[in-house]
């Protein structure tokens, strides 16, 4: 072996560590379930104070900003399923918490029966935040694809941090969903960057979810 040499592992006949990349993801997501399952409501109190400091935080944040705001844009592709199969799968999927719970790792709290309107604990940047989400207002943009668009308030005084907004196409791959996050300018690039990467990850379940749910997958 040279000095010097990174040290790497993989399995024996295969090219690289990808596979033991994915032993572990799922296994870290049938950990995450459990432990969530168990938790229930329980993991939103346990990370109270962490969501006192995150909420702090980004109302600095729209203080600072002065009405200033950054948004980010990410297109993800789907293949075998399209963007009618998947916008009526998650209108149903949004009354299931355990679906949306587990859709990403730093979801603590996905309480969609709130009345006064969804109650969501995540991350955003480096910090735990707890908002609530308004109604969707849905808008036409061109080529007939129907955009929903959200504010996002603080979930303890009501300030609005921002909005998210998602817009699904058919295409000719299956489809392409547009996610859009907005935050305070102050707290930008790096809260927007990591909240599209959140994005990646909890779409990417969802619609796998959704293929294999609704058979669409498979045809």
């Amino acid at each position: 072996m040279t000095l010097g040499t990174a040290a790497s592992v993989r399995i024996a006949g295969e090219t690289d560590d990808r596979n033991i990349d994915r032993y572990e993801l799922a296994s870290a997501r049938r950990a995450l379930r459990l432990i969530k399952g168990n938790l229930g409501d329980r993991l939103h109190a346990l990370v109270g104070a962490e969501i006192a400091v995150g909420n702090a935080f980004f109302r600095d944040h729209v203080r600072r900003s002065g009405g200033e705001q950054v948004t980010g844009t990410l297109t993800i592709e789907a293949r075998g399923l399209t963007a009618a199969a998947f916008s009526a799968w998650m209108i149903r999927a949004f009354t299931r918490e355990d679906v949306l719970i587990a859709a990403q790792p730093e979801h603590y709290l996905m309480d969609m029966a709130d009345p006064r309107g969804p109650h969501i604990v995540e991350t955003l940047g480096e910090h735990v935040v707890g908002f609530r989400m308004g109604g969707w207002d849905e808008s036409e943009v061109p080529g007939g694809t129907d955009r929903r668009h959200s504010l996002l308030t603080l979930d303890d005084d009501g300030t609005v941090v921002g909005s998210v907004s998602t817009s699904f196409r058919e295409a000719d791959h299956g489809m392409t969903a547009e996610l859009s996050v907005t935050l305070p300018a102050t707290s930008a690039p790096e809260a927007v960057e990591q909240h599209l990467q959140h994005f990646s990850v909890e779409f990417r379940s969802w619609m796998l979810l959704a293929a294999a749910e609704t058979g669409e997958g498979s045809r």
